[in-house]
């Protein structure tokens, strides 16, 4: 067997020396890479595959780390990885201690930034050119966009500015593979479906077909329309939108054509006087023909889609529970942005196409146009990724809460969400949303728990938002019949005198777990499932204090802000001083990669851990050595 090309490449000036069959057999080899670590360990697969090539070009004709290349949405640069000195340490991607699956400035200087959120690549790459001009720098700044970006307002914004300060060394390319996660909706997606259906455009084709009948020459004709059409989708469109804006326009070019690329590339660095946008047309999932076939489930192969015991992902029994409000109700509308399929929606649009809307990549328009529904009387259930929903928070405040309209609003993935780490980590939601007037906040314990509270947001008469887990569901058992939950009321899970614990959400299993840890050292341990983090259940909370002196809160939420911090505040209102209260939660830092569970143990949010820092905070004289970790 041949030695690997791709284990000489330690550098990205190592591309430059070769030729173009040993590029390609990189090319290859990269992919073999990304494909065997990837469908074992998990990670962004059908975007990595299509940028492969493009990735190649842009080292060989650009100097990283001197010349910037800013990728948006930074889970796209496995390739580069393989070819900036990472390829030994490729097999632990998004493993604890291994490389991460975004970029990470601190693992090499070829990485610009660590990025997991779309729309933000334009607003930095200007940034970091700006910052060369005023050093006088002739370094480049290139964005790699992809067209789901586009979809995000904050990128058009980005674009406004681009050709408003036109700087002299910055190129942007857009990868055009028609997606996002899901499939591409908006302006730039149907601009040609509305150019090519307009009534003239349609009447000039009319016209051309039906010479094309009466004339001898008419076969010529005709093939002379099929390539006007073709021309309008390939090149004629695509140029017109982007000169009109502003930019130089250089493309379409195909993205798997190492010669193509590069040329293109090289004329992108002559001066024109305008901002050249280069327009690559890739394949997402390009040479793994599963990838290919479909790269919606090979977006990210890793993504839980529930368990060999059958219990459901809390996504996919929020998606169950909202049809059955559809079955009943015409005014229930399901909305997300870009993330139909993980939150459990697209099956839902399968049955009601016209009541589930998929806005793309554009958080803050999905909760203003969910206030829009509201305010004439529809009930929309706006379900969007925690991390993503921090993107929306002044039309949560504003249009929302504000005009104390009923809208849901689904956190879905809040809390740790293993290997995406800390662009992803839904850890902030409790402290951005208690804060809200007139919003309920919740979290439900359970898949039973969550049914009935999506029942609960829908006969509330206004803002309501509810925070689910990512993945599988504990397998317990489900009502049968929907029900209304007394709003503001926990529920004691456990009885105990010694110490009580709350576990909000996704906590309380680990909490009960760590009651049964703790009964091993003969203390009694009550647990809670507090249900509603506002309004908070202080009758309850004062019950279990005067019954114990001891409460223990536990949240997968930063601790400033979040659930703990609301029993304290509740106690601090009652004048209560005489009860220890312990916060366990997600610390005041960022989260890395690794599995959700090593993250959990790591941060003692898992049943010895919890049941280790109860011992240590109240029990320091019994010995904890079964349960520390």
């Amino acid at each position: 067997m041949s030695a690997r090309i791709l284990d000489r490449i330690d550098d990205p000036s190592d591309l430059k020396g070769l030729n173009r069959k040993e590029l390609a057999q990189v090319a290859e080899e990269i992919r073999e890479t990304i494909i065997s670590v990837i469908t074992e360990r998990g990670g962004h697969l059908a975007s990595n595959l299509g940028v492969v090539e493009l990735t190649l070009a842009l080292h060989r004709i650009f100097e990283s780390p001197k010349d910037r290349i800013v990728w948006d949405t930074t889970n796209q640069m496995y390739s580069h990885k393989l070819v900036t000195g990472r390829r030994d340490e490729f097999k632990d991607i998004r493993l604890e201690g291994g490389i991460s699956g975004f970029g990470e400035p601190s693992e090499s200087p070829h990485d610009t930034l660590c990025a997991g959120h779309a729309g933000t690549g334009l607003s930095i790459a200007l940034g970091i050119s700006q910052s060369m001009a005023t050093r006088g720098a002739d370094s480049w700044t290139i964005a790699v966009v992809g067209d789901g970006a586009m979809t995000s307002g904050s990128s058009f914004e980005a674009l406004n500015n681009i050709v408003h300060l036109n700087p002299e060394r910055l190129i942007v390319v857009l990868n055009d593979n028609g997606m996002s996660i899901s499939e591409n909706i908006g302006f730039i997606t149907n601009w040609r479906k509305r150019v090519i259906t307009h009534p003239e455009y349609q009447a000039m084709i009319g016209r051309m077909r039906a010479l094309s009948k009466r004339v001898p020459t008419g076969e010529g004709i005709y093939r002379l329309v099929k390539r006007f059409n073709e021309s309008l989708d390939t090149l004629i469109l695509p140029t017109v939108f982007w000169t009109e804006i502003g930019f130089q326009y250089l493309g379409p070019v195909d993205g798997h054509d190492m010669g193509q690329l590069e040329q293109t590339l090289n004329q992108a660095k002559l001066t024109t006087g305008q901002v050249p946008l280069i327009h690559v047309v890739t394949h997402k999932g390009h040479g793994y023909e599963p990838a290919e076939d479909d790269p919606v489930r090979f977006h990210q192969p890793s993504s839980p889609l529930g368990s060999g015991s059958g219990a459901p992902t809390y996504s996919k029994v929020f998606a169950e529970t909202i049809k059955k409000l559809m079955d009943e109700d015409e005014a229930v509308i399901g909305i997300s942005a870009a993330m139909l399929e993980g939150t459990g929606l697209e099956e839902v649009r399968q049955e009601y196409p016209s009541r589930v809307f998929d806005v793309g990549i554009a958080e803050q328009h999905a909760v203003s146009m969910a206030a829009g529904m509201a305010s004439t009387g529809l009930k929309p259930f706006v379900s969007i990724y925690s991390t993503f929903l921090q993107r929306a928070f002044d039309q949560v405040v504003h249009d929302v809460c504000l005009q104390n309209l009923p809208v849901t609003i689904i956190a879905d993935r809040a809390g740790i969400v293993g290997e995406d780490g800390k662009t992803h980590h839904g850890f902030l939601d409790i402290s951005y949303l208690r804060c809200l007037p007139n919003a309920v906040v919740a979290a439900p314990m359970d898949e039973n728990d969550l049914q009935h509270l999506v029942y609960t947001a829908y006969n509330y008469p206004g803002p309501f938002a509810i925070r689910i887990a990512r993945g599988m569901g504990t397998g317990c058992q489900m009502d049968d019949q929907l029900r209304e939950l007394p709003l503001g009321r926990g529920a004691v899970i456990r009885e105990g005198s010694d110490v009580v614990i709350f576990g909000l959400g996704k906590a309380g299993t680990a909490a009960l777990e760590a009651s049964d840890l703790l009964a091993e050292y003969g203390i009694a341990c009550g647990v809670v499932n507090p249900i509603f983090v506002k309004p908070l259940d202080v009758s309850l909370l004062l019950d279990s204090a005067r019954s114990s002196r001891r409460i223990v809160t536990v949240e997968e939420n930063v601790l400033a802000g979040g659930f703990g911090s609301a029993v304290l505040e509740a106690l601090s209102e009652e004048g209560i001083d005489d009860v220890a209260v312990h916060r366990i939660g997600m610390p005041d830092s960022f989260v890395e990669h690794g599995t959700a569970v090593d993250q959990r143990h790591r941060l003692q949010l898992d049943a010895e851990g919890i049941a280790h820092q109860i011992l240590q905070a109240f029990f320091p004289n019994r010995t904890g050595a079964a349960v520390t970790s």
